[in-house]
């Protein structure tokens, strides 16, 4: 699997230069700037931060432009088969179970299943071999899909995204949950980079991660809850959608739960159209919210939107409720939820996606009622179960996630 960058800056001679000049701005100039414009409470994005957070929050979004200006993207890798590492290769979905919409769309972009890796991440106190077949006493297992946008990040258990599966683990240890399965699902790229990997390839890999699970290590499709963080919760969706609208393709029905962690959940711009979203009244609450425009002279969003959306063009994300659940170019009615599996989902307030999921959420608890738990954090940023100064978030939400597992395991 080839690994995928943002930019190609990594390879031109003067990144050491640059990042000294760097270090340098931060230290110098950056950090004593953000202190005086944090000082008080009243000038900072929330009265409720303490400067601490202020200037963490500043450092972190200052770090992902300058990690993506020199072309540091962490990103999938090829399978990793060190002794210690619990990774293997699992077959590709099976042609014969890619049908419908999900068969034209893979036909427009050129996309076909491939074998890929996957890890397996053990809970504390277990003796599990590596795919050791499931026994109906063993409970739960987690099948997790990491976010990154489509475009970075790996399920490797050494990359950041692996915490949150790793803090499940250890937090639902009691409950039967006591192994977790992480996919390698394909990266999308674009120029400057090789045009790879568009929808639905994370979508197809997605399934054959699923198919692993319950036809080979023998999981019952109700003792699987699949996670996601960001763009991996955007994928853990449309996989759901699927095995609901074409039954007979799948020959696999939907899981037991599902955890949504700030779910990315409108790959369009419909939101980012509308100026009373939070999309825009969040911009000083989240890391995420710059740099916009990076080196070759194109927005962030648009190099992730473009990426993913590959041939079938940007519009086809505001349009797609398997993409765009909480797109608001689509009517209620175009975007419904019966027969999805209980849901738990979590954001923070004070991140730019807020609002988009804040629609999601009104939309699965039209079709779903109480089988939707919605958690808002106070404070939280975008994706701030990988946020280390978001820690009391990160406790509040475990402890969450731990009584909503209890409810769906009686």
């Amino acid at each position: 699997m080839m690994s995928s960058s943002i930019f190609s800056l990594r390879r031109q001679p003067f990144k050491g230069i640059y990042t000294c000049f760097a270090i340098v701005r931060l230290l110098g100039v950056l950090l004593p700037w953000w202190t005086i414009c944090n000082l008080l409470p009243a000038w900072r994005p929330r009265r409720t931060w303490y400067l601490s957070w202020c200037l963490k929050n500043n450092f972190q979004r200052h770090a992902n432009g300058f990690f993506q200006t020199i072309g540091f993207v962490p990103s999938a890798n090829t399978l990793d088969l060190r002794p210690e590492v619990l990774g293997l290769e699992i077959n590709a979905i099976p042609p014969d179970l890619i049908r419908g919409k999900l068969k034209e769309w893979a036909g427009d972009a050129g996309v076909f299943p491939v074998r890929i890796p996957g890890y397996w991440m053990h809970g504390p106190n277990t003796n599990f071999t590596l795919g050791e077949h499931a026994n109906p006493s063993e409970g739960k297992v987690l099948y997790y899909l990491h976010g990154g946008g489509y475009v970075a990040f790996s399920a490797h258990p050494d990359s950041m995204t692996s915490a949150i599966p790793r803090s499940i683990l250890q937090q639902c240890a009691e409950l039967n949950v006591k192994r977790a399965f992480n996919v390698e699902y394909r990266l999308s790229s674009h120029d400057p980079n090789p045009r790879e990997n568009p929808f639905p390839a994370a979508l197809l890999d997605a399934l054959a991660g699923y198919a692993y699970l319950v036809n080979d290590v023998g999981f019952a499709p109700k003792d699987i809850i699949i996670a996601g963080d960001s763009a991996g919760g955007n994928l853990a969706i449309a996989m759901v959608r699927y095995l609901l609208e074409e039954p007979e393709a799948s020959k696999l029905v939907p899981p037991g739960g599902l955890i949504l962690l700030s779910p990315w959940s409108d790959l369009g711009n419909s939101s980012s159209e509308d100026m009373h979203n939070t999309m825009h009244t969040n911009v000083r609450t989240d890391y995420m919210a710059e740099p916009e425009i990076l080196p070759d002279g194109h927005a962030r969003r648009e190099y992730f939107q473009h990426a993913f959306a590959g041939p079938h063009g940007v519009e086809f994300l505001d349009a797609n409720a398997y993409v765009s659940p909480a797109s608001l170019l689509l009517k209620d009615e175009d975007v419904r939820f019966e027969g999805f599996p209980p849901a738990f989902v979590a954001y923070g307030s004070g991140e730019l996606f807020a609002g988009q999921i804040r629609t999601l959420v009104r939309r699965m608890k039209h079709d779903m009622g109480d089988r939707v738990v919605e958690y808002e954090a106070e404070d939280g940023v975008h994706d701030y179960m990988l946020i280390g100064w978001q820690e009391r978030n990160q406790r509040d939400t475990l402890s969450a996630i731990e009584q909503w597992v209890k409810t769906i395991g009686r």
